[in-house]
């Protein structure tokens, strides 16, 4: 066997990367299953998955099921491929389905497992301040990012990482990690490594009402949270009753003590004091308005007397 008969299973702009891949590799994709298209967006406007876009362009079969059912079990069954590849689907692969490729189902994960299993590990891990993540390649089993690690490459995050920047990153580590994977997998010279369960920890969902800034954290903290939630759903807080969202900070751990939210600065930048330390920010939005600087935010704001709620 020279090359792989591959069904994909993806959603989101990081798998697509993925699949362009693959793709664009010596390897097969003989069809893909992603989620089914959805309204969003202010004119609820439809639209379908990055996948389902690459899949389209590249004349490949697509499959949207909004479950995974006996159907699909037996259209798989019927596809007979060598592998599965998961990456970003977000519906949970039976076990019935992990069975049928010869050579397994395996998972392109962003974090180095067994920490940040679930849904959002790019995010939570640039929220609690990790200065380490990276792609694990993993045999997939039953429960959700438990499998055996085919292998890992770490990738440090920065402090003044954005997850946007982050996903990005670890999308181009993916795609070539995936392809070496691969050719291990091919070639039967690969070592499948138990998780350490003990160690695990969980990425829950990211949801628009954690976006709320509590100013009684830390100034660490809350660059954190911004920079995790960058691009949604933007870290925000209220100055004078109106929305005010964040977009880029940085942190100074001073010893200087404030009222946490209040204003320190306002000349040539905006300093905000928290729990320990201070916030500057760097680039924020009033409502209806477009992302500022902090210069350009100052001409045309007036921060005397004022404090962020």
């Amino acid at each position: 066997m020279s090359s792989l008969k591959i069904l994909f299973a993806g959603t989101s702009k990081f798998a697509e990367y993925h699949l362009q891949k693959l793709i664009e590799s010596k390897h097969n994709v003989i069809s893909v299953f992603t989620q089914p298209g959805k309204r969003s967006g202010r004119g609820l406007k439809f639209t379908q998955s990055p996948v389902r876009e690459m899949a389209f362009n590249n004349n490949i079969e697509i499959w949207q099921p909004e479950k995974i059912s006996n159907k699909e079990v037996s259209i798989i069954k019927e596809l007979n491929p060598d592998i599965i590849i998961v990456v970003s689907y977000g519906l949970l692969i039976p076990k019935e389905i992990l069975s049928i490729p010869k050579l397994g189902c395996i998972n392109v994960h962003p974090s180095l497992l067994p920490r940040w299993r679930g849904a959002a590990p790019i995010q939570r891990s640039i929220e609690s301040g990790d200065t380490i993540t990276g792609i694990t390649i993993m045999m997939m089993n039953e429960k959700l990012d438990t499998g055996d690690i085919i292998y890992q490459e770490p990738h440090r995050i920065d402090s003044h990482k954005k997850a946007w920047e982050l996903e990005k990153e670890l999308m181009n580590l993916g795609g070539h990690i995936l392809l070496l994977a691969l050719e291990s997998i091919l070639n039967n010279k690969f070592v499948l490594y138990p998780q350490e369960h003990r160690l695990s920890t969980y990425a829950k969902k990211i949801t628009k009402e954690e976006s709320k800034i509590d100013w009684n954290m830390t100034a660490q903290e809350i660059h954190n949270k911004i920079m995790a939630f960058n691009s949604w759903p933007i870290a925000e807080t209220t100055l004078s009753g109106e929305r005010i969202r964040i977009y880029d900070s940085k942190y100074n751990e001073n010893d200087i003590i404030g009222i946490p939210g209040n204003i320190k600065s306002y000349e040539n930048n905006i300093e905000v004091f928290t729990k320990k330390g201070t916030l500057s920010i760097l680039s924020l939005q009033k409502e209806n308005s477009k992302v500022l600087g902090v210069k350009d935010f100052l001409n045309s704001n007036d921060l005397s007397g004022k404090k962020f709620n």
